[in-house]
C-alpha cells in the first residue's frame, strides 16, 4: 500500500475548458503507462500540493479512482510561472511486480571534517542519480554522509552511495558524487588579481584604440569637406575668367 494517495475524478474537459477547473481549485492530470489507456484526470489542487511536497517524483502515490485504486509516480507537474500554482500533472501508472526506471535526488549531510577544520570547499558533482528496482523499493532520496571526508584526497564516488539490495544505480562507480577542493594559496590569490587587473588594462587600451580611429574618421570627412570647398573655388575663379 502506498504511503501517499491521491483522490481523482473523471475528466471531460479539455483545452480552454480545463480554465474553468482550475479557477474551482482543480488540476486537470492525465494518467497513462505501461499496458492502460490514458485516461484524463482532475485533481484537488491543496491536496496535489500537499503530496508531492512530500513524495516528489520518486515515490509511488495511490490514486484513487471511481473504481479502484492505482499506484503511480507523479511524473511531472507543470507550475505557473508567475503564480507558483499547478496547472497540470502527468502521472505514471506502476505495476508493483514490474521494475521501473527513475531518477532519485541525493540528499547530503553531515560536515566535512576538510571544510570545517582545514578550510576546503565542498564539490558537488552530482545531485540525482537514475536507478532501477521494483516500485515498491523506490527510494525517495538517498542520503550521502560528506562527514567521511576528512582530506583533499578523500571523495566519495558513486560506489559508496548506499541503497537496498534490491535497487541498482545506472551509473559508473568511479563516478565522482562529492570532494572537498582546498583553499586557494596567497600565490594563486595573487596571480587571479594579475589576471584581473591585465584584463582590465587590455579592455581599456581596445576602448581608446575605438575612439582614436573614431576622430581620425572624422578628421578624414572634415578634411574631405576641407577639398572640395577648394574645388569649387577654383570652378568659381574660372568662370569668373570666362566671364571676362
Amino acid at each position: 500500500m502506498a504511503d501517499y494517495t491521491l483522490k481523482a475524478e473523471p475528466r471531460e474537459e479539455t483545452g480552454k475548458q480545463v480554465g474553468r477547473l482550475r479557477r474551482d481549485g482543480k488540476v486537470p492530470a492525465v494518467l497513462y503507462g505501461h499496458g492502460v489507456k490514458p485516461r484524463n484526470l482532475t485533481l484537488v489542487r491543496g491536496e496535489l500540493e500537499r503530496v508531492y511536497h512530500k513524495a516528489g517524483g520518486s515515490t509511488v502515490v495511490g490514486i484513487k479512482l471511481d473504481k479502484g485504486e492505482e499506484n503511480a509516480l507523479i511524473q511531472e507537474v507543470q507550475h505557473d510561472p508567475r503564480t507558483g500554482r499547478y496547472l497540470h500533472a502527468d502521472l505514471y501508472r506502476v505495476r508493483m511486480d514490474e521494475k521501473i526506471k527513475a531518477t532519485v535526488p541525493l540528499a547530503f549531510e553531515g560536515t566535512a571534517l576538510a571544510v570545517r577544520e582545514l578550510d576546503g570547499t565542498l564539490l558537488t558533482n552530482l545531485n540525482e542519480v537514475e536507478v532501477e528496482c521494483l516500485p515498491g523499493d523506490l527510494p525517495s532520496e538517498i542520503v550521502v554522509d560528506v562527514g567521511t571526508l576528512k582530506t583533499f584526497e578523500d571523495s566519495i564516488t558513486v560506489g559508496d552511495l548506499k541503497v537496498a539490495s534490491g535497487v541498482e544505480i545506472h551509473a559508473e562507480e568511479d563516478a565522482s558524487v562529492a570532494t572537498v577542493t582546498p583553499p586557494r594559496t596567497q600565490e594563486e590569490l595573487e596571480a587571479l588579481d594579475e589576471e584581473d587587473t591585465e584584463g582590465k588594462v587590455e579592455d581599456t587600451e581596445v576602448e581608446g584604440a575605438d575612439e582614436e580611429g573614431a576622430e581620425g574618421e572624422g578628421e578624414g570627412e572634415d578634411a574631405g569637406g576641407d577639398d572640395q570647398s577648394d574645388d569649387q573655388k577654383s570652378d568659381e575663379k574660372s568662370d569668373d575668367k570666362k566671364k571676362e
